[in-house]
Parts: structure tokens; C-alpha cells; sequence
């Protein structure tokens, strides 16, 4: 070996030895140390950790966490991870763990304190394909969840999509009315089927056509044979989503005086702090979705109750 490689040989060692990463006991208090390009090596206290019970834990997954417990708390690369009990957390597999009381899921997250897999209880869950799972007829993607009336037929299409005989899911969202034969995925939250154009689980609304509320001549329309519409100015001003969700849906309304029966009506998330009301209308000639769209304002200060701009829209399908 010559002695400039030797040479090289010394400083790669040094350069990696440098970039500790990990957990350190020292002087009754518990570090974790940490490499960051910007600036360099870096040590801070676990000021939770109870070093004298504090062990590092590994799991058999390909996941890149460092983990470390002591008696009272689970911590993820150094930080410490709520009611979780260190005892009994395991590894379930797909990114998906245990504990006694809860499954979580690592495998992608905004905050590592809010992956708990919401009402599923750990010894119910049927891994499918990361990030897909299932509990009963509930599916799971990562940490959130959908109900399926048949889910024994769930497929994966990818990491974003699925589906089953009778539905198409982005996410934990169902596309009520894709047309599962001609659906076709064009981004991870975006789709397409013979009739509609989707967007974060729903219709995108340049496939509406836009009617002011003020001047529709709701008496005389077939909204049987009237195309999809959007009305666009239901309200003058932002509105609390708390405060108006429980007051009549006007389409709803209308239609009810126009022979329709409502059928039923979901309450729905939709992308970040947005809402959907959806409810499901049948006359003897169609079937009809109205929905009203609560879109956030980020705009708004957070503490504003009038954060929601409302639209209302409708699509039927003859019988």
C-alpha cells in the first residue's frame, strides 16, 4: 500500500468514527448523538431518560431508527415517544409496531408522537403491503384508516392507491362513483376514470360546471340529465365548519321538495384541516351525490372560528 492511500485510509477511518450516531450513557444522564452536515457532530441530554434502566433495542426491520427504552419510556432517535409501553413494544413488520395497548406506524409521519393506528387494537392487524394493512373490515394505510364493507377483495395498486370489486381508495380516502374497470392512477393523488378527472379522493371540480346559487332555477332542471355543477358563492363569508356542519344542506333541500330521498350522509376529512359533508340522494329516474366542500383557509389566523370557505355541488347518474 503506498503512503498516499494509507493516508486516505487514515482519514476515512477518522471521518467515520466522527459521525457517531446513537445513544450514550455517560455520568448518570443518557445523550443522543447525532451527525448533521451543517454542523457537524452534535450531542444533547434526553432529559426523560432514566439512565440506569436505559438499554438500547433493535429491531429486525429495515427501518433506520435508533431505538432506546428505559422503564418508563420508548425513545426514537433520542426523542421520547408518548404512552408507549417500553415493556411490551415489539415489531410487527411493514413499519407497523406494538404495544400492549396500540399499534403505531414509523413509516411515514409529520410527528413521531401521532402515529398510533387509531382505534385498532395490536392482535387484530393483517399486514398486506407496506404501507397497506388491514383490521376486520377496516384498512389501514400507515396510520390512518377507511372502512370497507368488502374488504376480503382489496388490492394494492401501489403505495397511494387500491382497490377493491366496488371501489377505488387513495390513501384512507374512497372515490365514491369511480368507475373501478376504467380507473387508472395518474400521480399518487391523482386519477382518472371514463367520467371524472380525481384529486385527493374526490372529483376535481374543473369537471363541474360553475352556477352562481343566487340565479339557478332549481324548479326546472332534470338533475338527472344535467351535468355536474358546482355552486360557487352558497355563502358571502368564511364560515365555522363546527358551527355549520349540523344546519341543512340547501341542495339537500331542494331536492327533498323535488321528490328525492335522502339516504344517507357522511362526514368526511379531506386533505389537511378540509371537510366534506357527502350525503347520497335517490329519485325513481337517478342517483345523486351532493357534497359540501369545506375548504381551510390557511390564510386565517389559527385561532379565527370563520376559517372555511364553503361550496356546494351535485352529479347524478341516471338508473
Amino acid at each position: 500500500m503506498t503512503t498516499r492511500q494509507i493516508f486516505i485510509s487514515i482519514l476515512t477511518i477518522s471521518f467515520l468514527t466522527s459521525c457517531r450516531q446513537g445513544y450514550k450513557v455517560e455520568n448518570d444522564k443518557v445523550y443522543y448523538e447525532y451527525w448533521n452536515e451543517g454542523s457537524g457532530q452534535g450531542k444533547r441530554l434526553i432529559e426523560h431518560a432514566d439512565a440506569t434502566t436505559f438499554q438500547t433495542v433493535e429491531f429486525d426491520c429495515d427501518c433506520s431508527f435508533d431505538f432506546g427504552k428505559d422503564k418508563n419510556h420508548l425513545f426514537i432517535d433520542g426523542e421520547p415517544i408518548n404512552d408507549i409501553d417500553p415493556k411490551t413494544f415489539k415489531f410487527i413488520g411493514n413499519y407497523v409496531f406494538a404495544d400492549k395497548d396500540n399499534a403505531y406506524f414509523f413509516g411515514f409521519y409529520n410527528n413521531l408522537n401521532d402515529c398510533a393506528i387509531k382505534g385498532i387494537k395490536p392482535n387484530q392487524i393483517q399486514l398486506i403491503k407496506y404501507p397497506w394493512a388491514k383490521a376486520g373490515n377496516i384498512l389501514i394505510h400507515g396510520h390512518d384508516t377507511v372502512y370497507l364493507d368488502d374488504i376480503k377483495d382489496f388490492i394494492p395498486i401501489d403505495d397511494d392507491w387500491g382497490k377493491t370489486k366496488k371501489h377505488i381508495i387513495n390513501n384512507d380516502q374512497i372515490l365514491y362513483g369511480a368507475d373501478v374497470e376504467t380507473f387508472k392512477v395518474t400521480s399518487t393523488f391523482q386519477g382518472k376514470d371514463k367520467k371524472f378527472n380525481y384529486e385527493f379522493g374526490i372529483i376535481n371540480e374543473d369537471d363541474f360546471k360553475k352556477i352562481s346559487f343566487k340565479n339557478f332555477d332549481f324548479a326546472n332542471k332534470d338533475f338527472c340529465q344535467t351535468e355536474p355543477i358546482v355552486f360557487v358563492d352558497v355563502y358571502d363569508s368564511l364560515v365555522s365548519y363546527i358551527e355549520d356542519k349540523n344546519k341543512p344542506i340547501e341542495i339537500v333541500e331542494r331536492l327533498k321538495q323535488m321528490g328525492f330521498t335522502l339516504n344517507d350522509t357522511m362526514y368526511l376529512d379531506w386533505g389537511g384541516e378540509s371537510k366534506i359533508i357527502r350525503a347520497s340522494m335517490t329519485s325513481n329516474k337517478c342517483n345523486c351525490i351532493v357534497e359540501k366542500l369545506y375548504r381551510y383557509d390557511y390564510g386565517k389566523p389559527s385561532e379565527t372560528k370563520n376559517i372555511f370557505k364553503v361550496t356546494e355541488r351535485i352529479y347524478c347518474e341516471a338508473k
